[in-house]
């Protein structure tokens, strides 16, 4: 069995992105940019950035307009900047400035505990600032989600638990809270609490492809593989867009067995973004599936773009084992203990690779003998190219080698020289193309000889 793993696109939560809520009839702030820039900074705060940034400027940069107005205008222009391409630094200059001038304002704490948590700053600072947004409005249930989502991300579930509890007792029909707690259930191994609240989150709102393919993963874990497969189908519906999810239903159609229908899953993924992950998953797939060539091509891609991958170390080094590459096996067992010495599996398999080492010595493993009458027609102990070594490591491969070579050998005999000379060609070029696309995506060796040999067998009937 290949090295064990979870959903990797099972996290805490999908981005939060900067929310503002600037519209009350409470606020104090009733100045208007000029009129030649055309919008108002508060009523005009969900028009494009380019529009906004000025216009709340011009109210900033008023020294006499109440220091709550410029504070609400920063916090306006922060959200602003927060949506373009690299503003996240001027948003947080925007909010300290307004927290600078309006200590009290709740939304600005709140805001920016948000804006450190989603550019990936100090989670202990987004703590401590939304904590103080709480402090300043205990009725904020945006804040207390937020904090939750921080202490996911800090592996703090219990506190993170809490959290969701107070949000979604403040505000019971907020979907986003209820798939953050989900996720945290999740992280902490309840899984049928996971989906719970992530079914409540769908029901709140069914447009929520990360809800579905978070929910899957739950039921992944369960073992309800078709649940999970028709969860990430829905989020596939939902955002075909979005790699992860085609990675997702691989696992659970591999898990199923499904290996073609995973595989094809698996080159979605990697259509839309050749990653180290979608590389290994489906290299296991190919291997569960016996096309090792395919499987070891997989791998070695996935190492390209990720040299230190301690998975797929561990995958690879038990496909060398099945070759009989017990050196090979050894080195990559070792190398996934030394990216991830936690690794159970590559500790379990060294052991083993040691202990066959002592006793057989390191040289590959031939099952069957060239000469035995029942291997392929040449010499293993010669075997230099890949697909060479593949016929020796498998026996099945190996009476379909010499039985190709024993049939073309017979039918050659009996042809004209005319006939002769297209069969040789037809041989030569057979050959010629399994050594070039062995190893490659999708490339069945398998196939490819027993196909072969039914035609051959064709014309010596």
């Amino acid at each position: 069995m290949c090295g064990t793993r979870s959903s990797a696109q099972m996290f805490a939560s999908a981005k939060i992105s900067l929310r503002i809520a600037l519209l009350s009839a409470a606020m104090s702030l009733v100045l208007a940019a000029p009129a030649s820039a055309g919008v108002d900074c508060v009523m005009g705060s969900k028009a494009a950035p380019a529009e906004l940034i000025p216009a709340c400027g011009a109210i900033i940069d008023q020294a006499s307009n109440p220091a709550a107005d410029r504070a609400a205008a920063l916090l306006v222009r922060a959200d602003a900047n927060a949506r373009i391409s690299g503003g996240l630094t001027q948003a947080l200059r925007d909010i300290d400035r307004a927290i600078a001038l309006d200590g009290k304002n709740s939304k600005a704490w709140r805001l920016r505990g948000d804006l450190l948590r989603e550019a990936g700053g100090d989670l202990n600072r987004a703590a401590a600032d939304l904590s103080k947004a709480i402090e300043l409005d205990p009725q904020d249930a945006e804040a207390y989600e937020l904090r939750g989502v921080v202490y996911t991300n800090q592996r703090r579930l219990d506190r993170a638990l809490a959290d969701y509890d107070q949000a979604i007792k403040l505000k019971p029909d907020n979907a986003q809270a209820w798939s953050d707690r989900g996720v945290t259930y999740y992280l902490g191994g309840d899984n049928e609490k996971a989906i719970r609240d992530l079914s409540e989150a769908l029901r709140l709102d069914p447009n929520r492809p990360r809800s579905y393919t978070n929910r899957g993963a739950a039921y992944k874990k369960l073992g309800q593989l078709d649940k999970a497969v028709a969860d990430d189908g829905e989020a596939i519906r939902l955002d075909p867009r979005v790699p992860e999810y085609y990675d997702n239903r691989g696992l659970s159609l591999a898990a199923l067995g499904e290996y073609d229908k995973a595989i094809a899953n698996y080159d979605q993924a990697l259509r839309l973004a050749p990653r180290s992950n979608f590389f290994t998953n489906r290299g296991d797939s190919y291997q569960l599936k016996g096309e090792l060539g395919a499987a070891l091509g997989d791998y070695e891609s996935a190492l390209k773009l990720d040299p230190n991958f301690a998975l797929t170390y561990n995958n690879r080094a038990v496909l060398y084992k099945k070759m009989g590459e017990r050196r090979k096996a050894l080195a990559d067992y070792e190398t996934a203990l030394k990216l991830d010495p936690g690794n159970d599996n590559a500790a379990a398999g060294r052991r083993t690779m040691i202990a066959e080492i002592a006793k057989f010595g390191t040289e590959p493993l031939r099952p069957i003998a060239a000469n035995s009458g029942n291997g392929p027609s040449f010499d293993c102990a010669t075997a230099r190219r890949e697909v060479e070594k593949m016929i020796c490591a498998d026996p099945q491969l190996g009476v379909l080698d010499r039985q190709i070579a024993e049939t073309y050998e017979r039918v050659l005999k009996s042809a004209g020289s005319r006939s002769a000379s297209d069969l040789r060609r037809a041989q030569r070029d057979f050959l010629a193309t399994r050594n070039s696309s062995f190893g490659r995506p999708g490339y069945d060796l398998r196939k490819v000889m027993q196909e072969r040999l039914q035609r051959l067998n064709a014309m010596d009937s």
